[in-house]
Parts: structure tokens; C-alpha cells; sequence
């Protein structure tokens, strides 16, 4: 995958240029003023998240048609990604497909987290995109997120199987009309990311043991590098994605002369300069998408880290010839 933060393949769209073309809905105009390649088809390819998704915004606009849900809810797994759906036909039950999703989700794309958390007693197959909701298209992606989500746990739970609950990031006002298939789900909007209640054992462990077996500190540093970016990531929450104690973890990573901070911010400061060298976003949404829901907080963050602000940094990497 190339080494850029908020990337998209072009795969992903397959299931909405078809649905285009099915309907008679113009769809080449649009690709083209926002940069999307026509022959996505014949060869995919890597471009950034917010064209497409700006794309998608465009295509909804014109068709008068609320494509993330229409599209997502007749979409496979197989038809987003046949490789990820023979590698998850391979586990035995959900349990086992989540832990092999965990792990190879990070090599699929740049700006979708999954992870498994137990809220309250019940277990969610959550999600969280790169942008803010305020962005243009967000509600269409999200929506296109879950379905895929909800398509593989179809895999292991039947083809009829509704969630008892699904939480959205978006604004209820914009997901009128939901399809009758979820007559008996409860929605939440306007979370702080996306959920699916699903049905796991209580002793389940988000993150496969098995894979912190070897490399134990390149494993952990990997996971650590995914979700430092979310606002609510410590210590206290990483333990359990992991299942040990944060007395346990802080021990292993004092032995090998680090600590859960220290990788934390690194990771957070990696994924700040990529940000600030791409000059797209604005000061919020770069700092947004480090972690930080405050700029200010951030600003002095980024100053601890490199002793130059964010704008700084911004300017000296511009003023180098690259």
C-alpha cells in the first residue's frame, strides 16, 4: 500500500459504478472532475479518500439517491474484496474472523479502524473512519461501511441475522427511510463512531493471542500505530483490546526500554507530519484526525514533540524542494 495516510482503493467503488450503470445514472462526469479513474474495472488503484468520497457526494446530488444506503445494502463482502472474503471464509466462526480482520485491516487501506470492544456487557464490532462527520460525503461512506461490516458477519451468523443495535456517526436527519430489513435494530446517531452489536463469548479477547507470540513488541508497536489515533486511546483501553493489565504491559515495555506513552505520541507525531506534508486538510481536521478534538491541544502537543508548531513544520516542508 502506498505511503500516504487517507487512501482509498479503487475497489471500493466498484459496487457503485455498477449500480450506476444498472440504473442509467451518468456517473464518468463527475469521476473525472474529481479525479476518480474511469477503468477502475480493468485496473484498480490507489486515490485519496476524500475525492472519493466527495465523488460519492457529487453522484447522490445528481441521482437524487441515498447511494451508501441503496448500494451497501445489496453488496457482498465478496463483491468489495474477494480476497478478504476467501480469507475469512477460512475461520470457523465470527469469533475467529474478527481476529483475523483485525489484523490485516491496516494493510487494506489508510483510514478505516476496526475493533472490538465490550460496552456495558454487550460486544460491538465497532468502526471509525479518518474524517470528521462534518465532512462531505461522510454519511454516504459510513453507511457503505456498515453494510460491508454487516456482510461479513452474515458469513457466520445467516444471511437473515439483524443486529439488535447499530450506532452511526452521522446525523439521524440524514438516514430517513431505513430499508425494512431493519424493522427490529435500534439506531443511534451521532456517536463517536460506528458500531454493531454482536454476539461473542464473555471471555473473548479482541486481539488473537497467538499473534503476540513472536515480536511481541513489533506487534504491539503495529497496534499501537492504528488506533493511537482515536481521542479515547490509553492505556486502559489498549489493555483490553489486548487482554493483559496495564501493570502487566507497562512491565514488558520497561524491559525493553519503552513505554506505552512513548509509543503512543510517536505515533501520533508520524501520523501529524504525514498530515501536514499532504496540505489538504485544515488545522482542525489534521488535528482531528492525530487524536485531538481541541486544537490547541494539539498545537502544544506537536510542539513538545518536534519544538516547532504544526504550522511550522507546515512551512519549512514546503519551503524544501522536494
Amino acid at each position: 500500500m502506498p505511503e500516504n495516510i487517507n487512501i482509498t482503493q479503487t475497489n471500493n467503488l466498484l459496487p457503485f459504478i455498477r449500480y450506476f450503470d444498472s440504473k442509467g445514472i451518468e456517473w464518468k462526469s463527475a469521476a473525472r472532475l474529481h479525479n476518480i479513474p474511469e477503468d477502475i474495472d480493468a485496473q484498480p488503484n490507489w486515490v485519496p479518500t476524500h475525492q472519493v468520497m466527495a465523488f460519492l457526494m457529487a453522484m447522490m446530488r445528481e441521482s437524487k439517491k441515498r447511494i451508501g444506503i441503496e448500494v451497501g445494502r445489496l453488496i457482498t463482502l465478496e463483491q468489495i474484496s474477494p480476497e478478504l472474503h476467501q480469507t475469512l471464509s477460512n475461520c470457523h466462526d465470527l469469533g475467529d474472523a474478527l481476529h483475523k480482520l483485525i489484523e490485516i485491516m491496516p494493510t487494506l487501506n489508510s483510514h478505516v479502524m476496526v475493533w472490538v470492544e465490550n460496552i456495558q456487557g454487550q460486544w460491538f464490532l465497532c468502526h471509525r473512519g479518518a474524517y470528521h462527520p462534518s465532512t462531505i460525503g461522510f454519511d454516504q461512506a459510513e453507511w457503505f461501511r456498515s453494510f460491508a461490516l454487516l456482510s461479513m458477519c452474515r458469513m457466520f451468523t445467516g444471511e437473515a441475522w439483524q443486529p439488535q443495535q447499530v450506532w452511526m456517526s452521522s446525523a439521524e436527519h440524514l438516514s430517513s427511510r431505513l430499508p425494512a430489513t431493519f424493522d427490529n435494530t435500534e439506531f443511534l446517531f451521532e456517536k463517536d463512531y460506528g458500531a454493531i452489536a454482536i454476539n461473542l463469548p464473555s471471555s473473548f479477547v479482541p486481539i488473537d493471542r497467538q499473534t503476540l507470540t513472536t515480536d511481541w513488541l513489533d506487534k504491539v508497536e503495529q497496534l499501537i500505530a492504528t488506533y493511537a489515533v482515536l481521542p479515547w486511546f490509553n492505556i486502559d483501553w489498549f489493555v483490553k483490546l489486548i487482554g493483559t493489565s496495564s501493570r502487566s504491559l507497562q512491565r514488558h515495555l520497561h524491559m525493553r526500554r519503552t513505554s506505552f506513552r512513548k509509543l503512543r505520541d510517536q505515533a501520533r507525531c508520524r501520523s501529524a507530519k504525514v498530515l501536514l506534508t499532504q496540505g489538504q486538510l485544515t488545522p482542525f481536521e489534521t488535528a482531528w484526525q492525530c487524536g485531538y478534538n481541541d486544537l490547541s491541544n494539539f498545537n502544544r502537543a506537536f510542539k513538545a514533540w518536534t519544538g516547532q508548531t504544526p504550522a511550522q513544520y507546515r512551512n519549512e516542508y514546503l519551503a524544501t524542494p522536494h
